[in-house]
């Protein structure tokens, strides 16, 4: 059974990433339709084996039937198509945060069960999937009273325009962040709400929350964008409901899937080391003597694979499997 999947915002920095990320993986029996803004159209790409042309995103996409959909764009965008696609049986996985509070927030590791009869599918925060990455299973194990994320964040995190405006130092040239990055960090990622955190920060916590299924877990979060492209960095400190080693943290890291543990003196997760990896760097693990069974980790996840692009793809090969 030959399979329609529609890829809607294919040619940005996330979408490029996952037609990349197709041809790693070699899907059989699929069929694409590339659809991005109009300066794009006509560009084409190769996608395990095939090549697909990019069609200028209207609403001629609803001329077809696809069975699954990946939206790598905006929340605007989300909203103007996806209901409709809906509405037609499509079963969409949205990379965008217009969804997250209503419908289920996948990593496949840790919550792929929940896909099953849904018809939108969330992707979430790339930052989040990271953390929640590294303590799921320590979450499982001892239990977490409480968390504070402290996250670095690359500048594609913000999309190709962003990108762009690494390479200025003046303000008035900028394309989508508010202020330089080059040799600067801004403090604050996404508008301040009401409570004074960023929009980011309020993803990080509600999510996180959301994709551990405990709304009990006290969480705080500081999110930073730095002046790198790829690659977003999270120091977590965290305490546990029961009491735990330093050793029985390393150990439940070491046999998490998706996670790869680097911890030996002088040799930490970086985001040179990262770059174009899956799955999701640990380092510095070390008890925090502040406090009663409180642990600090660094982690380091390349944000366009497993930070959205390869957690999208991988809930499709959910998909795919349930569907052959």
């Amino acid at each position: 059974m030959e399979h329609n999947i529609l890829i809607v915002g294919a040619t940005g920095v996330v979408g490029r990433t996952v037609i990349k990320i197709l041809n790693e993986k070699n899907l059989k029996n699929c069929n694409y339709f590339l659809f991005a803004s109009k300066k794009s159209k006509g560009l084409k790409f190769n996608i395990c084996g095939k090549k697909f042309v990019v069609d200028e995103l209207t609403d001629k996409i609803f001329k077809t039937h696809y069975n699954f959909a990946l939206f790598c764009t905006n929340e605007q965008i989300s909203k103007t198509y996806i209901k409709d696609l809906v509405k037609d049986n499509t079963v969409v996985i949205d990379f965008s945060s217009l969804y997250r509070k209503k419908y289920p927030l996948i990593v496949p590791e840790i919550n792929a069960k929940k896909v099953k009869n849904k018809k939108i599918i969330c992707n979430p925060n790339c930052s989040t999937i990271a953390s929640v990455m590294s303590l799921y299973k320590i979450h499982q194990k001892f239990g977490l009273k409480r968390i504070i994320f402290s996250t670095y964040q690359a500048v594609s995190g913000a999309g190709q325009r962003a990108l762009e405006d690494m390479k200025t130092k003046n303000q008035k040239k900028l394309k989508k962040l508010n202020y330089v990055i080059n040799n600067n960090l801004i403090p604050c990622i996404g508008e301040i709400s009401k409570n004074l955190y960023s929009k980011e920060e309020n993803k990080m916590i509600y999510e996180t929350k959301k994709i551990l299924d405990d709304n009990k877990i006290k969480i705080t979060a500081t999110c930073v964008r730095v002046p790198i492209k790829i690659c977003h960095s999270i120091s977590i400190n965290f305490q546990t409901t029961k009491r735990a080693s330093l050793q029985e943290i390393k150990d439940v890291l070491k046999c998490t899937n998706g996670v790869k543990v680097i911890d030996t003196p002088l040799k930490y997760p970086m985001p040179v080391i990262v770059e174009g990896k899956n799955d999701v760097y640990v380092g510095r693990i070390r008890k925090d003597y502040s406090n009663r069974n409180c642990f600090n980790i660094f982690v380091v996840s390349d944000n366009l694979r497993k930070g959205a692009a390869q957690n999208g793809v991988q809930i499709l090969e959910d998909l795919l499997k349930e569907n052959i």
